[in-house]
């Protein structure tokens, strides 16, 4: 293989972990990985770095750790734009680690090289990265300012729609935060129909998923069905506990008994085999919330001192709220007013 063509397909392979596709990235990857010894130190750390982005969209995060601190070993040799891709592909690896604050100060990073990059693509994939980043810290002004950077770069150019529709999911998030519910269901909607046109099942689900939440919380359970069958028919493990959580919730609420039932178990069961206490917690909730009203209060109780103990702040103010409404509608004022005060933490 030439140099040039060596060049060519590390932009190819880089281009395709970035569109998240896995089989051309594992194609191009075979072949380049073949050649690694007669690569120059610029070109291997090229590599390297982007080796380590491979891993992490395959899940394989150790073996993108390892990438990363080979590249290391030339960190005297690093380029300007290594540095922007040795942080960038830093950040990644502590997003899918959901260590959101670690990965938001590697961006910060990155960004000191940012004025090196002249493509759209790379420059939209940044924003869209903090976007998500910021979204996850529940710092939604500052996400929604990086996804509008995000969609200016992708709107235009077909080859992107992957990364517009990713984009779409946030803005439809954010909005969805701060319950913009007409301008959520507007972006969601448009992630949607981007999805369908570049037929990527784990997005399409995601996108659904968002959407049936978005109809939950505007309490419509019946429409938030239609788009929460979907997303479980995408099967994608990452999300399946949600999906079926809101499922059994919008089930129980159409008096389908039967099907809540049947979701309930089946995510319950599951959030037990994943050893997912979180999920466990909200299962047992949903569940004493319809069924089992004798142990709802002391249930609910426990569940909330969890998710305080972990620091949940969302689901502490979620599940407080609503059990203050209960002790306020039963008279029982002083329980009321504890969380009361605990859903304004």
């Amino acid at each position: 293989m030439e140099s040039l063509d060596i060049a060519g397909h590390l932009d190819n392979w880089s281009l395709s972990i970035r569109l998240d596709k896995k089989e051309a990235a594992r194609s191009i990857y075979e072949s380049l990985s073949k050649h690694t010894v007669e690569y120059d130190t610029e070109t291997l750390v090229t590599y390297l770095l982007i080796e380590s982005r491979y891993h992490t969209i395959l899940g394989n995060l150790q073996e993108s750790k390892h990438s990363l601190a080979k590249a290391r070993e030339y960190e005297e040799n690093f380029t300007e734009l290594h540095k922007y891709l040795h942080f960038l592909a830093e950040s990644n690896i502590y997003y899918f680690e959901k260590q959101y604050q670690d990965a938001l100060a590697s961006l910060e990073k990155a960004e000191k090289y940012i004025s090196l990059l002249m493509d759209p693509a790379e420059i939209g994939e940044f924003h869209l990265i903090k976007a998500m980043v910021y979204y996850y810290l529940d710092i939604t002004t500052l996400s929604a300012v990086h996804a509008a950077r995000a969609a200016e770069r992708f709107k235009s150019l077909e080859p992107l729609n992957f990364l517009l529709a990713r984009t779409e999911l946030v803005q439809g998030m954010n909005y969805l935060d701060m319950s913009d519910y007409e301008m959520a269901e507007e972006h969601l909607h448009r992630a949607l129909s981007t999805c369908k046109r570049i037929e990527n099942q784990s997005l399409l689900a995601s996108t659904n998923l968002n959407l049936g939440l978005l109809y939950v919380t505007r309490e419509l359970p019946a429409t938030a069905i239609r788009y929460l069958e979907d997303a479980l028919a995408g099967k994608q493990e990452r999300i399946e506990l949600n999906i079926l959580y809101l499922l059994a919730d919008s089930y129980w609420k159409t008096n389908q008994t039967t099907k809540a039932l049947k979701a309930y178990t089946e995510g319950f069961q599951k959030s037990l085999d994943r050893d997912d206490t979180k999920m466990k917690w909200e299962f047992a909730m949903l569940h004493k919330k319809y069924e089992d009203r004798h142990n709802f209060e002391s249930v609910w109780q426990e569940g909330i001192e969890y998710f305080r103990k972990v620091n949940d702040k969302f689901n502490v103010r979620l599940f407080s709220k609503e059990l203050a409404q209960y002790y306020t509608d039963n008279k029982q004022y002083e329980l009321a007013t504890k969380y009361y005060l605990l859903a304004l933490i």
